[in-house]
């Protein structure tokens, strides 16, 4: 049975592989991760169509890393504060996952998996975040539910993962960054 402390002990424990820098833009992202009547949710959040990437796609809370930032965590941190109200005290950093670089906006990111006690505040940059999903982790590795599909860019085709949550679809990076953490919570998932 996988419970909070399994997630810790799995995420805690993992080291994480990065990629070599070849001068693409630098971030970091958070997954957002809390129980609510018994149940294990991760959180994600919907952008907004204003923004100049990934226009209303599914996020974790996170982005491109500032001159003041002093770590890559400290981007993610500082982004979640900022796009959903969260602060760096309310939370606990529980380990980080591998780097991924996106395919099409080219950003290499780091990623760091927090857990938050709930209950908790929110309060949405809306010109950042139109809305936030509390997906429960069971659905997330519930297999029968991810398809993979080729995906064309200008340069190259990939697979891509898509997992259709009440019609919301978490796809590209943020669906290869969940799919690396189940793989870390149950190996045989991939």
């Amino acid at each position: 049975m996988i419970n909070l402390e399994f997630i810790k002990t799995k995420i805690s424990s993992h080291k994480p592989i990065y990629l070599p820098d070849d001068g693409c833009t630098r971030g970091a992202v958070v997954i957002p991760i809390f129980k609510k009547d018994n149940r294990i949710y991760v959180l994600f959040t919907k952008r907004t169509k204003d923004l100049p990437t990934h226009k209303g796609q599914i996020s974790f809370p996170g982005g491109k890393k500032e001159d003041t930032d002093e770590s890559l965590l400290a981007t993610a941190l500082r982004e979640m504060n900022e796009e959903i109200g969260l602060s760096s005290s309310s939370l606990e950093v529980w380990g980080e996952l591998d780097q991924i670089r996106t395919h099409t906006s080219n950003f290499l990111l780091s990623v760091f998996l927090c857990f938050i006690p709930y209950p908790f505040e929110l309060t949405l940059c809306e010109k950042e975040v139109e809305e936030i999903l509390e997906v429960p982790l069971e659905e997330l590795l519930d297999e029968k539910k991810w398809v993979q599909k080729e995906f064309k860019t200008e340069k190259t085709n990939h697979n891509v993962w898509f997992f259709d949550f009440h019609n919301k679809i978490i796809w590209g990076a943020t669906a290869e960054i969940v799919q690396q953490f189940l793989s870390l919570l149950h190996e045989e998932m991939l």
